[in-house]
């Protein structure tokens, strides 16, 4: 099967309607599935036959139209946002995910073990997770790496944490975090985006976790949404004169032969620390 624009749309859309909150796929949804749909083939095509695992797949929205291409689809999540535990949603969504052809994991908060067999995924993917973990993106990195066969390929996708909507806010002396109240008033622990990355920055925590890049590139998929109109057009069209301005980003990699999962670098850490101090306390107070 040769992947078109065309039949990712009917694989989002047929998806969509099974899913149990209508509405809830939406044309920026679909644009982001796009992109990284056609990034996956052009490095993993044909996806009949291949295994992909979704790490942090959430209620498995994207990982059901992968399915739907074509994938043999696996997923972990521990899907404990608020409104995924409201009512009976989460028998829902594990409803859902079967229904396309997902074989899900449900996670628990005091255990992220895939139960998965290791090296027996041709893809492993990670979409919108590593912005909201509160701790080092090494120990996920490491997971998703022994679940990869060798020359298996890694994709990694956030939000680009200097797109030109947050670059302009800050401009403006707004802020380019979350919103406060979405903050304030969260529900249970926080959920949202902890630590944001640049597309730089994206590339560097793959190779330091020993992965080969293959692609590293931003997309646009939020500016209809977003402003819509002329506005929209100016944002793309800023965007693909300079890149660094769009509001995502996605870096391929692959797993290499002898790859090891990477362990704690204690003098790289207080090097950096280091770094970052003010020049009047000095290195040698760390």
């Amino acid at each position: 099967m040769t992947i078109t624009r065309q039949l990712i749309a009917e694989a989002f859309q047929a998806a969509g309607q099974t899913f149990p909150v209508p509405d809830y796929f939406q044309d920026y949804m679909r644009t982001e599935v796009e992109q990284i749909t056609l990034a996956l083939a052009r490095h993993a095509a044909p996806f009949e036959g291949k295994r992909l695992l979704d790490v942090g797949s959430g209620p498995m929205d994207k990982t059901a139209v992968f399915a739907r291409l074509g994938f043999d689809c696996h997923a972990a999540d521990d899907l404990s946002d608020p409104w995924h535990r409201t009512g009976n949603m989460l028998e829902a969504i594990q409803t859902f995910g079967k229904a396309n052809g997902v074989k899900f994991h449900l996670q628990t908060p005091d255990n992220y073990a895939i139960p998965f067999e290791d090296a027996s995924f041709d893809v492993v993917t990670c979409i919108d997770v590593i912005e909201h973990l509160h701790e080092t993106p090494r120990h996920i990195l490491n997971a998703m790496g022994e679940k990869l066969k060798t020359g298996g390929l890694l994709l990694v996708a956030m939000p680009n944490s200097v797109n030109l909507r947050k670059r302009l806010s800050v401009l403006r002396g707004r802020t380019n975090y979350a919103p406060a109240d979405a903050f304030y008033y969260g529900i249970g622990p926080y959920r949202g985006h902890v630590r944001e990355y640049t597309l730089a920055e994206t590339v560097d925590i793959c190779r330091w976790n020993g992965f080969e890049i293959v692609e590293a590139r931003t997309f646009e998929h939020l500016a209809e949404a977003k402003l819509g109109g002329l506005a929209a057009k100016v944002y793309r069209a800023l965007g693909n004169v300079f890149p660094g301005f769009r509001s995502a980003l996605l870096v391929i990699c692959r797993k290499p032969e002898g790859w090891q999962p990477a362990g704690e670098d204690p003098k790289r850490y207080f090097d950096a620390i280091r770094s970052a101090l003010p020049t009047d306390l000095g290195p040698d107070r760390v």
